[in-house]
């Protein structure tokens, strides 16, 4: 009866330790033509304001058309972008300026590339009666804007995040019952 038991509560202990690869994963992408964070950022450096031409700028990926996850900007779109109330438009680059003064011939493309990679860690059953979710999130991010006058570039900036890695708890001390509340009184509307 001893070695029964033991045999049943071993067989148990590794099933409950098994429990956690059934949690649930989840990756997002914007799909984009570039492996990572540094091969944008090499891409993007290859664009040089002043001697890249439109063609040349679809060339290294950044075609709105093609690629996709690019905005169109308007001269509006690009003025409301960059120019702010209290800057003098002395303190604006020279190619903002070029754009300014060239109104409608003045074009722009915004890019959002990014992915990331969520898993859900920590413990099954905290997790399946919702009383503590654990995730990690692992990416990059990018984000380049590109001003042009007629085809030819006379700006351009980029901003991101090249090692996304963030740890979220959400904590629920009434486990099932913690939405209940919402539920019945989204039933009583």
């Amino acid at each position: 009866m001893g070695r029964k038991c033991c045999t049943g509560l071993l067989c148990l202990l590794f099933l409950l330790a098994g429990c956690s690869s059934l949690l649930p994963s989840e990756r997002a992408e914007l799909l984009s033509p570039f492996g990572d964070y540094l091969d944008a950022e090499a891409r993007y450096a290859q664009a040089t304001p002043g001697k890249t031409r439109r063609a040349q700028l679809f060339s290294l990926g950044f075609d709105p058309l093609i690629e996709g996850n690019g905005r169109m900007l308007s001269f509006l779109d690009v003025r409301l972008l960059f120019v702010q109330p209290n800057i003098p438009i002395d303190y604006l680059p020279a190619g903002l300026v070029q754009c300014l003064e060239a109104k409608e011939r003045c074009t722009g493309y915004a890019f959002d590339f990014n992915k990331t990679d969520t898993q859900r860690v920590g413990s099954f059953w905290a997790d399946a009666f919702n009383f503590r979710k654990h995730r990690e999130v692992h990416g990059w991010a990018f984000r380049a804007v590109f001003v042009l006058v007629d085809d030819l570039l006379v700006h351009k900036v980029s901003s991101g995040e090249p090692n996304i890695r963030r740890y979220e708890v959400k904590r629920n001390p009434l486990g099932p019952l913690q939405g209940a509340g919402e539920f019945f009184s989204d039933q009583l509307k």
